[in-house]
């Protein structure tokens, strides 16, 4: 009996404890939601103060397909990246894109409570320049 104990205990200590993987997390995947549109009301940041920008949605890649047709507002700071492709400023009316980066599988309400001006801040802002009819 003694014998069967101890070689039943010895085969439990001989197979290794299962331990999750390093690095793992529950979290939620973030992805890059990416708006195109129509660019309003840029305001530069500045060291002192943040800065904003405003588009109004034409087109979106498939994570924010149901953002169409809307205005959002986002913050902008000196440490995203901002393409002008040659102009000065982003111009009013200027055809753009604004990227950001959300947890994959969001609702739709719970995007548009993270979409709030003060929540929300943009990865990347692109100015395409002005729209001319061809």
């Amino acid at each position: 009996m003694l014998r069967k104990t101890l070689a039943i205990v010895l085969g439990a200590l001989a197979i290794p404890a299962v331990a999750p993987a390093a690095g793992t997390s529950k979290a939620a995947p973030k992805v890059t939601y990416m708006l195109k549109g129509t660019l309003s009301r840029y305001f530069a940041a500045s060291a002192a103060a943040g800065g904003s920008i405003t588009i109004q949605v034409s087109g979106a890649n498939y994570h924010a397909r149901f953002l169409r047709g809307r205005d959002f507002t986002f913050a902008i700071t000196t440490t995203i990246v901002i393409k002008l492709n040659g102009n000065s400023t982003i111009g009013s009316g200027s055809r753009g894109v604004v990227k950001f980066r959300a947890p994959k599988k969001m609702t739709n309400a719970a995007l548009m409570t993270a979409l709030r001006p003060d929540h929300m801040r943009a990865r990347q802002v692109i100015d395409q320049g002005r729209f001319q009819p061809g």
